[in-house]
């Protein structure tokens, strides 16, 4: 039974690393302000999100980008060819969810969230 347990906890835990590494590179990159970087790991299918667009949102002085010293990967969820990576950032009430294209391990913002939407505090 124990096997078992752990066996389950270890899939549970490890099922999505490469998309939950996958974000915490790309939060690596906007924390060391390498934009261009951290842009080019964005999934841009569709292109309607331009360089602008990224940096009011990942900026230093973005939306996102003035909690990025604190994010931190908090969980995830597979989503058909997709994986729901939930990263919690100071001054935000829920995790935010990026979705990590599981194929090419681009990230964008997450349509669907388990988390109810809720705007920065302050």
């Amino acid at each position: 039974v124990l096997v078992i347990a752990g066996l389950a906890f270890g899939v549970y835990k490890f099922a999505n690393y490469r998309e939950e590494g996958s974000v915490s590179g790309f939060l690596t990159d906007v924390r060391d302000q390498k934009f261009d970087k951290a842009y080019s790991n964005w999934d841009l299918e569709g292109g309607h999100y331009t360089m602008k667009d990224f940096m009011e949102d990942w900026g230093t002085d973005g939306y996102y980008g003035k909690s990025i010293t604190t994010a931190k990967v908090s969980d995830s969820n597979s989503s058909g060819i997709s994986v729901i990576v939930y990263v919690k950032l100071k001054g935000f009430k829920a995790p935010i969810a990026l979705l990590v294209n599981k194929e090419t391990l681009k990230v964008s913002f997450s349509p669907n969230s388990k988390y109810v939407r809720t705007k920065r505090e302050g």
